[in-house]
């Protein structure tokens, strides 16, 4: 039974720097397309514009649907008709945090994290921390501040005060 549960929302700041990606792309696919007709065919061009397309569907197309149960956390990530769940039991979790630093993962020694959010929300980036096969690993995700009290409530004694990796 979920106690909370959230879905990735867009912020309209966010999705500014979206649409100058996707105007981007445009442009660079019709200069390209030029060059083809010309008879310049350039695969790095092809390969990049590929690329580029591909980091922005996986930064924003995907939608992420973030629940809370009493013993488990699940990420659900939906693009088009493919889907993939992420669970991560509340009892494997060492930490988490309500802000990013990068220095963090460095720190720490962490072998491995997750993205788990649209770039083109506006929450914040959160930190859940944990040992899945002996191996401390991590999970980024932006939720309101709303799910992160209703994770503390779950876990008080757990919360990492991340200010002291500045």
């Amino acid at each position: 039974m979920e106690k909370y549960k959230e879905t990735s929302n867009y912020s309209k700041e966010k999705l500014i720097w979206m649409w100058l990606a996707i105007i981007t792309l445009i442009v660079w696919v019709v200069f390209e397309t030029k060059n083809i007709l010309a008879g310049k065919l350039n695969f790095t061009a092809i390969a990049y514009i590929l690329l580029f397309a591909g980091l922005l569907i996986w930064r924003y197309a995907i939608s992420y649907t973030y629940a809370l149960t009493k013993d488990e956390l699940i990420i659900h990530s939906k693009f088009l008709s493919f889907s993939k769940k992420v669970v991560v039991p509340l009892d494997i979790i060492e930490n988490y945090s309500d802000q990013y630093v990068k220095k963090f993962f460095r720190r720490t020694g962490i072998s491995s994290y997750s993205y788990r959010y649209s770039s083109g929300d506006g929450n914040s980036t959160r930190i859940l921390l944990f040992r899945k096969n002996g191996k401390k690993q991590a999970v980024l995700f932006k939720v309101s501040d709303k799910f992160m009290q209703e994770l503390q409530k779950l876990m008080p004694e757990k919360y990492l005060d991340i200010r002291q990796y500045h």
